[in-house]
């Protein structure tokens, strides 16, 4: 069956020129938000190697100060009563107290295992750049977004592409572009200027709806901690502060731990 030919009038022309500049815009803004998804647990990891790791080694020293503190309080307790301090007792209270923090130590350990994982299992950059770049191709052909006209089986097929690329399996993605590439023999139908209308303005939504999730994980944990973690000056510096919080914190619970010693004497 032949198409009926639609005259390409300046207004034609203008439209399609726009809907073209959209259609890349969209399809940038697609492949970044997911490139930006996916990067996330690296950024995370990569802050966790950096910066992350102190914090939490911060947070224990923290957790044992106010221990330290907390026995010391209940020591005295004891002795304002004229009793002898029930130091089992005392320790069994603060465990029950703090099992919250140590829980929360524990699980501090978990992600700092799981974070040298991540990093020791990095994919090549070359591999990486080559998997992206057959998605950004996959994704101009097949997203339904862009091919509103497309027939049920590509919008499986596109299905296959995402999870093909969650997996990092570019193989699979080469031999979904060849079938693609060897089974396209038809040209796309012309589009009436009021289809291009519509479609420009279907476009325009969704590039704003990106612009917006791009701009919201931008600005969340990890991703604000991003640039941070990629200047080696700055991250120096926060470590510093970090480092010089946990040396505070040493010398104060070298100091409580000889003031109970002091005090049961």
């Amino acid at each position: 069956m032949t198409n009926t030919h639609i005259s390409q009038t300046p207004e034609n022309e203008a439209l399609s020129a726009e809907l073209s500049k959209l259609n890349a815009e969209f399809l940038e803004l697609f492949t970044l938000h997911k490139d930006m998804v996916d990067e996330e647990p690296v950024i995370y990891s990569l802050y966790l190697n950096r910066l992350g790791c102190l914090v939490f080694e911060l947070f224990g020293k923290k957790t044992e100060y106010s221990r330290l503190k907390m026995k010391m309080e209940l020591i005295q307790s004891a002795i304002n009563r004229n009793e002898k301090p029930d130091l089992h007792e005392i320790e069994s209270k603060l465990n029950n107290q703090l099992s919250d923090y140590y829980k929360q130590i524990e699980e501090n350990t978990g992600l700092l295992d799981e974070a040298k994982k991540v990093l020791t299992n990095l994919l090549p950059p070359e591999f990486v750049a080559e998997l992206k770049e057959v998605f950004r191709v996959l994704c101009k052909k097949l997203h339904p977004d862009l091919n509103p006209d497309q027939p049920e089986s590509d919008k499986e097929l596109f299905l296959r592409v995402k999870a093909a690329y969650d997996l990092n399996d570019l193989p699979e993605l080469k031999k979904i572009l060849l079938f693609i590439d060897s089974s396209s023999e038809t040209q796309p139908t012309e589009q009436t200027a009021d289809v291009k209308r519509q479609r420009i303005e279907f476009l325009k939504k969704n590039i704003e709806s990106l612009k917006e999730k791009i701009q919201q994980l931008s600005v969340t944990f990890p991703y604000n901690m991003k640039e941070l973690i990629a200047d080696d000056e700055k991250t120096a510096v926060e470590q510093e502060a970090i480092k010089n919080q946990i040396s505070f914190y040493e010398k104060e619970i070298i100091n409580y731990q000889a003031f109970i010693e002091l005090m049961l004497s």
